[in-house]
């Protein structure tokens, strides 16, 4: 950490430091939204390989491209600590933002709690054909209290290390693009379906790994007053971050299909396969590797937006004054991400990945379309409210921007299954007990600075 990442012991009040700069910015969005293309081999023989691809394609330009242009006139207007929170405030008022935000911050605590018994699992193997549960949950522990020491050392180490974690995750999937590429084809598109099961439910899952994999573009402004001028940077980096994600997603894919054809019986690392056919087993290790740096990566960033949107709201009043008491030396808010990881420890230990996966994706949907209208009641309410970036074209331009990814919003909302739907509305019933109990504590009660 250099001189200027800590705060000067003057006697003053800590406080947050701007320390996010546009490359490390842009590092930290790839770790935290992107993380590269692991993963993705799941959908290809429940979907079918011409509806994985080509939904990744059509999902970035109906929904990631609005998404991230009424992300950017929102960002750019109110470049404020809590990013979502405070734009459901302006628009929502104190009950609905309180809720939105909750429903917000909880998809993003249970989506981080997909990556920790990620990486266990497969440094468990290290050890044992088959870790025993406890062992994998030590792992988990390492993993998450690793990357909380990391965060609450300060934002300008997190950019660091998510560049360098960028660096590292990208290498084998771009040598493996330059050595696979002339095995690409369109033919390995066909069959569009796969036909072991319905077009309905090949379509609903990949829409669900779609939405997703274009998740969270307006997650980072939950961090906008540690970012070296937000009102500009963030369009600019989201801007450049945008179509880098859609070729990081849809270029690996294409060559995995041209090399390793027979997709009804890929499984969940067939990366690692590919890799093995292209340059044999050092890049095969290369790329088993980098699957866990993009795990760890994404972890990692996430601890970071997660704990910023409690700080703010406490800020404001309405959580418990105490959190939002920053470190004395890095200027982090060192208590919410101490209380982040021991949620982390609980959920790592009693929760599976697929179960945490859809409730968490439910979970976001009535946050996104909030969001998607947010720029439309924002500027009817305070049309005096204006950043460097604004969606051209007035207030009809800005509602068809607005109504295509609401309206894929509202279709997967009410396609998920009726379990982890229960589940989802559990989440949501314990918002409204939540703020009346914290009315009843006292917070909230005091006027917002």
């Amino acid at each position: 950490m250099t001189s200027s990442d800590r705060p000067e012991r003057t006697g003053a009040a800590p406080a947050l430091r701007r320390g996010l700069r546009p490359v490390a910015l842009f590092g930290t969005f790839f770790v935290l939204l992107c993380g590269g293309p692991y993963g993705l081999e799941e959908v290809v023989p429940r979907a079918g390989p011409g509806l994985s691809v080509g939904i990744l394609v059509l999902m970035a330009l109906v929904w990631a491209a609005p998404y991230a242009l009424l992300v950017s006139e929102l960002a750019s207007a109110l470049p404020a600590e809590g990013g979502i929170y405070q734009w459901f405030r302006a628009g929502l008022g104190p009950f609905w933002s309180f809720q939105l935000s909750f429903m917000d911050w909880t998809t993003w605590v249970l989506d981080a709690a997909l990556y920790p018994p990620l990486v266990a699992s497969f440094v468990g193997t290290l050890f044992v054909r088959e870790p025993a549960h406890w062992f994998r949950w030590i792992l988990c522990l390492a993993i998450i209290w690793t990357c909380t020491w990391l965060n609450i050392r300060g934002v300008s180490l997190v950019g660091r290390f998510s560049v360098l974690m960028t660096a590292l995750m990208m290498a084998p999937v771009v040598i493996m693009i330059v050595l696979g590429w002339r095995h690409a084809s369109l033919s390995s598109l066909i069959p569009i379906f796969s036909p072991d099961g319905s077009p309905y439910s090949a379509l609903n899952y990949a829409l669900i790994w779609a939405l997703w994999s274009y998740s969270g573009y307006g997650s980072m402004a939950n961090a906008s007053e540690e970012i070296v001028e937000p009102e500009r940077m963030y369009p600019r980096v989201l801007a450049v971050f945008l179509p880098v994600s859609v070729l990081t997603y849809v270029l690996p894919l294409i060559v995995a299909l041209g090399v390793t054809p027979e997709w009804r019986e890929w499984d969940t690392a067939q990366f690692n396969q590919v890799a093995l056919r292209l340059g044999g087993p050092l890049l095969m290790l290369s790329v088993t590797i980098a699957a866990q740096i993009s795990s760890v990566g994404i972890f990692n960033g996430e601890l970071l937006i997660i704990s910023r949107m409690p700080y703010a709201m406490a800020r404001d009043g309405v959580l418990p004054r105490g959190l939002e008491r920053l470190h004395p030396v890095f200027g982090t808010p060192a208590r919410v991400l101490i209380l982040q990881a021991v949620v982390y420890s609980v959920l790592t230990f009693f929760f599976g990945f697929v179960e945490l996966l859809v409730v968490s994706t439910w979970l976001a949907l009535p946050s996104y379309i909030l969001q998607f209208a947010s720029p439309v009641m924002l500027r009817l309410k305070r049309p005096d409210l204006r950043g460097s970036f604004r969606i051209p074209g007035g207030l009809p331009v800005l509602l068809l921007v607005a109504a295509v990814p609401s309206l894929i919003a509202l279709y997967a909302l009410f396609s998920i299954a009726l379990p982890h739907l229960l589940i989802g509305l559990g989440f949501v019933a314990a918002g409204p007990v939540l703020f009346l109990g914290l009315r009843w504590l006292g917070c909230g009660s005091r006027p917002r600075p």
